[in-house]
């Protein structure tokens, strides 16, 4: 049943997903060439040496303005996550008010208020502006922070890390800045649930202290607001704000590995391969090479159409986007990083053709043709935004914070159009790296470090450095561990069958009811289904959405079977019905003969030691059991729908006992970047089904 249903799934996704996509296949013609021309700001200064930007515009009658306090990014060491918390913290309860009478005003005057230790904004109708910023005024400089809500904050933070210690995107983020900058760098650190746990109230106090300080700031105001009327503000709710500045740090420096080289973390349940290669960029906004930097990286990853993507996902099928993106920095270098998320079996050669792809740029100048039409599509992006005058205002600011020329945006589309082949072929040998390169993988060692061991790139192979999910060198993963004498995948099968309560037990079943809560990530509903299954093979499944009522349907009655889907229903194809007529119960564990599985391994997942188990059929699947429970862990296949393959894995876990059979209520399926979270709210044995369910 599982399967029709993840192919279900699939089909809603991809037809979100279509209906959003462009048509790429023509291009816009080009008209004149325009000229962006930002709002002009009135500008003035506080006795505190906060800068004050107006910029007025009566079309819509409302205001927002922006706190931006220009503090430079801050090391937290052995409290990491304290900037974080503080933030959290901010902007709830303040000296006059409770959380909840300060979220009351807010809302009552339908405004939007954010505070942080870097700054915060603020939005609303223009007749109640001095109400709403007053507000704002209060959460910023008149915060309280209790004992009582930090404990909270933290509790939050702390299960959110626990939630991505087995995410290969979360591992990713984290040990990509702490292998290029050092964990000694505020760009480096790792916020752990230890440094978390130190956090004091003290902390917070102090760091806000520290950091909520005006004398480096911007704050800029837009909309149906008057010089005079901001001035009236500032006077009523700011003239207590004391001058003061955060001083710069020392930060440590960081270079590019002396040689290209893998840096690799083992994640035993990954079900897709984290893949970036990265080298540091010296860019700064205010460089001549900044204009063609962009057009150079857009170029190479920085679309849909460009090098990187046209190679990894139209003409190999590696993923399912593939980008680049080459930094700009402030306060120190930042970074040139090709990254994506590969299948596992092609991990390798996504490596080499990223590498292929970056030095190609440097060797091959780029089409004139494509560079013409990367320069309108890049400009179109950029023409579209500039109508927004929040974009706009953002970018006044970003001249002042940026120490840009004045007409920095004014001549932005002339800028761009200047670039040439000749410029991006400069850039890419100047920023762009092949033999410097820092390649970081995050995925499962067991399926992809054999073949990543004999990457060869300039003649060579390519070292590989070993890492734990903090970034600390370790040894080299153990793929696998030897199998105990007498233990077989039939003997795996009847462990199973024992730890959720024993063949008498689950003979017994004959039907099986699941109503579940149902989460896809990214999208805009949270529906509900009800699946039901009858011995031997017969299986349904209804989603529904509030207010929407069924949105599709999946059934087979033993012999056919048919899906449907906003009114339209197919039949089930005749591989489908093959498969599902195949099944001999509703635990197969039951019913495998030695024919039929092959034990592979016995390894690590997710800390536990579990037996993989090849179940052989005309599509290669696997299953994961416990060593020690016996319990059914994991579940990976590959599968088809609208003729695309998607990887598909499925993890079991909270089990519980429903008529003496221990049943997962909790499964998380992950298909390509799609995760479908599947928790059972209602499990019924031999009860609320029958045969008409399956028409």
């Amino acid at each position: 049943m599982k399967k029709h249903f993840i192919h279900t799934l699939i089909a809603i996704l991809i037809g979100f997903t279509a209906t959003a996509q462009i048509d790429r296949s023509k291009i816009p013609a080009s008209g004149p060439t325009p000229e962006v021309n930002l709002r002009e700001a009135k500008e003035f200064k506080l006795k505190n040496g906060l800068t004050v930007l107006v910029a007025n515009d009566t079309k819509f009658p409302v205001v927002s303005w922006s706190l931006n306090l220009n503090n430079p990014p801050v090391f937290e060491g052995d409290i990491a996550g304290v900037q974080s918390l503080t933030g959290s913290l901010l902007g709830k309860e303040t000296q006059k008010s409770n959380k909840d009478e300060f979220a009351e005003k807010v809302d009552f005057l339908g405004a939007s208020i954010n505070v942080s230790p870097n700054g915060g904004f603020g939005y609303c109708l223009a007749k109640y502006q001095d109400e709403v910023f007053s507000l704002f005024a209060e959460a910023a400089l008149q915060p309280k922070f209790t004992q009582e809500e930090l404990d909270f904050e933290k509790e939050q933070l702390i299960e959110g890390l626990k939630s991505g210690e087995n995410s290969a995107a979360a591992i990713a983020s984290d040990v990509r800045g702490a292998f290029f900058y050092g964990k000694n760098h505020p760009s480096g650190e790792i916020v752990t649930e230890e440094t978390v746990k130190n956090v004091t109230l003290q902390d917070v106090i102090d760091f806000y202290n520290d950091r909520f300080k005006p004398s480096n700031g911007y704050l800029l105001f837009t909309g149906d607001i008057t010089v005079k009327e901001v001035k009236k503000l500032l006077k009523n709710y700011l003239k207590d704000w004391e001058s003061g500045a955060v001083i710069i740090p020392e930060y440590p420096s960081f270079d590019d590995v002396a040689t290209t080289e893998i840096n690799f973390v083992d994640v035993p349940n990954a079900v897709q391969t984290e893949l970036a290669v990265m080298s540091v960029s010296p860019m700064k906004m205010t460089d001549k090479d900044y204009h063609a930097g962009l057009v150079a990286n857009y170029i190479l990853g920085g679309a849909f159409g460009s090098y990187l993507n046209m190679n990894l996902r139209e003409e190999n099928g590696y993923t399912y986007g593939a980008r680049s993106n080459l930094g700009t920095g402030r306060w120190y270098n930042s970074s040139f990083m090709a990254s994506t998320k590969v299948r596992n079996m092609v991990t390798d050669s996504a490596v080499v053709e990223i590498l292929k792809e970056i030095k190609r740029i440097k060797t091959e100048p780029v089409d004139a043709e494509m560079l013409s039409n990367a320069k309108a599509k890049f400009l179109g992006n950029f023409i579209l935004q500039s109508e927004d005058k929040t974009v706009a205002a953002r970018r006044a600011l970003s001249i002042k914070t940026n120490k840009l020329p004045e007409d920095f945006y004014k001549n932005y589309i002339a800028n761009i159009n200047a670039v040439t082949v000749e410029d991006v072929q400069r850039i890419a040998n100047k920023y762009f790296t092949d033999e410097k390169a820092r390649i970081v993988l995050v995925g499962k060692a067991a399926d992809i470090l054999e073949n990543v061991e004999k990457i060869e790139w300039n003649g060579s192979n390519l070292p590989i450095k070993y890492f734990d999910k903090k970034a600390n060198p370790t040894e080299k993963p153990e793929i696998s561990k030897p199998i105990p004498e007498g233990v077989t995948a039939l003997t795996v099968m009847e462990d199973y069958i024992e730890a959720i309560g024993g063949k008498s037990a689950v003979d017994n079943v004959n039907t099986l009811m699941i109503n579940a809560e149902v989460t896809i990530e990214g999208a805009p509903f949270k529906p509900t289904a009800v699946l039901k299954s009858k011995s031997p093979n017969k299986m349904s499944m209804e989603m529904s959405i509030a207010g929407m009522g069924t949105i599709m349907k999946q059934k087979f009655d033993g012999n056919t079977g048919y899906a449907e889907q906003q009114g339209m229903k197919q039949p089930m194809s005749e591989e489908d019905i093959t498969e599902q007529s195949s099944q001999k119960g509703l635990f197969p564990e039951a019913h495998y003969s030695s024919e039929e599985i092959e034990l592979v391994s016995l390894g690590d997942l997710d800390g536990n030691d579990a037996y993989k188990i090849k179940v052989i059929g005309t599509k290669e699947s696997f299953r994961y059991y416990d060593a020690s429970t016996g319990l059914l862990l994991k579940e990976e296949s590959t599968e088809e729908a609208q003729g695309q393959s998607f990887t598909s894995v499925t993890i079991h876990s909270d089990y519980k006992e429903v008529n003496g059979v221990l049943i997962p209520f909790s499964r998380q399926i992950t298909t390509g970047p799609q995760v479908i979270g599947f928790n059972a709210n209602q499990v019924l044995i031999n009860s609320g089904v029958t045969d008409e369910d399956f028409k």
